[in-house]
């Protein structure tokens, strides 16, 4: 924590006299720190605002698509991608057979970078000698840094705690024999080493496949441990019953065994359901901390219909672990407890004949622009659906039913959120109106990332600990918010946009909203 957000002795004083004259909770410490709207803890009144999701804009790109050989078989969900502040990286996965239950041998991660995160490159690694030529971007399968793998991938991530020729972890279960998540470590992303053998491993038991699908390890600065997301099939349910289980741990590797984790999302009683039982698993959860403002965490879980043994049209003849794919929403303030406000698909299918209409399933990794108003997600498409590529079988009973690929491809493609865009609190056409419970800030400007379009508007007043406007800065004294569709824009009273002699003291915000959206609000220095 920087010393600019610390609470004085003196302010503790303030706030602890406070908290003993009016009986509320202890003021809420934001001090310099951007503060999203991800569920109601900024709405302790609220009247004509909701909390509203935004999905991303699809760019429409095959951002990386299968154009090499060792690519032909299409590209695979369980890729990553991170910015290390200078350049754009991702380590996606790859097949060159058709058949990917049958190519245990046939996989690879490969190696792309980028000055934008639009626009990707593929460096040739050098490593291994594939078709007779060493120029491919394979770091990982055909014997590359020693592996061999099949329809399985990986996840990146940065570690702070790591030395500098450790700094990119890949999570991954390929590798010398055993069961289990285990970490590679690079300084480069490219030539990796074996440092980490066992990081999460399950208890064997009658249903299985713990641990398959792209398990999200990352440090957690908040917390100062290392936190795990990963699957784990309800043992009671019939079918794989996909859900995702969380760890902690001081240490990489030293996470209970998945069986011992605690189940953080998997179905409710609203999701689907056939003859009583789960419709839906939720195969990946592609968790991240969001770097940009204070507790909050995002899951991009992808929702798996599946096919076998619930529709009619598939009552003599199933096909095996089929269905479509899509990306739902859900958001945290503490990783833990997840708000699914907003049930739609945040990724959905494309219509049919696109190239995403069979699956759209968001991987790990969310990066910013290049210009720090918006930010980046990436995802598996495809015209395949689930089990599309298990057999010859499978592809005759899908097409049988027009469930065939019809551009049969799978490659990887960019989504566009607003900076902060995720969630937003959303004031009424005809104007609402919120007020936060007492704060204590730092700095001496507020600004809000908000977008009022055409006819919006938006006031703010700041109020004193008992809810009544503070001289100078009252609603009506605010200068109107209009034509307004801004990361940081900044609110002033009267011209007056000096905020300071407030610091340090418990305040209540006050938010006028008429049909726009509020996405975030900051104090600065």
């Amino acid at each position: 924590m920087n010393d600019h957000s610390i609470v004085s002795p003196i302010q503790a004083a303030l706030i602890a006299a406070f908290v003993a004259a009016t009986g509320f909770a202890a003021p809420i410490e934001i001090g310099d720190r951007r503060q999203v709207f991800i569920d109601r803890t900024f709405l302790a009144e609220a009247k004509g605002v909701e909390i509203v999701v935004h999905p991303p804009r699809k760019s429409g790109e095959m951002t990386v698509k299968p154009e090499e050989a060792w690519e032909k078989g299409g590209i695979g969900p369980y890729s990553s991608a991170l910015f290390d502040g200078t350049t754009y990286h991702m380590w996606y996965h790859a097949m060159d057979s058709a058949q990917w239950d049958t190519g245990h041998t046939n996989g690879a991660i490969c190696y792309a970078i980028s000055k934008d995160g639009i626009r990707w490159t593929k460096p040739d690694a050098g490593l291994v000698e594939y078709a007779g030529s060493r120029k491919n971007n394979i770091v990982f399968g055909h014997g590359a840094n020693g592996v061999i793998l099949g329809q399985d991938g990986g996840m990146v991530f940065l570690d702070p705690n790591a030395p500098s020729d450790q700094r990119f972890r890949m999570v991954c279960r390929f590798g010398p024999e055993g069961s289990g998540m285990r970490a590679w470590s690079s300084g480069d992303g490219v030539h990796w080493k074996l440092t980490h053998p066992s990081v999460i491993t399950a208890r064997p038991e009658e249903k299985r496949s713990h641990l398959d699908s792209q398990n999200v390890i990352f440090w957690d600065d908040a917390l100062g441990k290392y936190v795990a997301y990963v699957r784990y099939n309800r043992p009671e349910q019939r079918g794989r019953a996909r859900s995702i289980s969380r760890g902690e741990s001081d240490r990489l590797g030293g996470f209970p065994v998945v069986q011992d984790m605690p189940v953080v999302f998997q179905p409710d009683d609203q999701d689907l359901k056939q003859d009583g039982l789960p419709a839906v698993d939720f195969y990946v959860s592609a968790a991240v901390k969001y770097p940009w403002a204070d507790k909050a965490y995002f899951m991009f879980p992808t929702a798996y219909y599946h096919y076998s043994g619930i529709l009619p049209e598939f009552a003599r003849q199933t096909p095996a672990n089929a269905g479509p794919l899509d990306t739902q929403f859900a958001a945290s303030r503490d990783g833990i407890t997840w708000e699914r406000y907003d049930r739609r698909p945040f990724v959905p299918l494309g219509m049919k004949g696109e190239f995403d209409w069979g699956c759209a399933r968001t991987f790990w990794g969310l990066v910013p622009d290049t210009t720090g108003r918006e930010m980046y997600l990436y995802y598996r498409a495809g015209d395949w659906l689930h089990g599309w590529d298990r057999n010859e079988q499978n592809k005759a009973i899908l097409m049988s039913h027009g469930l065939g690929a019809t551009q049969n491809v799978a490659c990887v493609s960019r989504l566009i959120s607003r900076r902060d865009g995720f969630t937003s609190a959303r004031g009424a056409y005809s104007g609402g109106e919120l007020a936060t419970p007492p704060l204590v800030f730092a700095g001496r400007k507020l600004v809000l990332n908000v977008d009022t379009s055409a006819a919006g508007l938006v006031r703010v007043g700041i109020l004193d600990e008992q809810g009544t406007p503070i001289e100078g800065f009252a609603p009506d004294q605010c200068d109107l918010i209009h034509t307004a569709n801004e990361i940081n824009r900044g609110v002033s009273w009267r011209g007056n946009a000096d905020v300071s002699r407030l610091a340090g003291k418990p305040v209540r915000l006050k938010f006028l909203l008429r049909d726009a959206d509020l996405y975030a609000f900051q104090f600065q220095k």
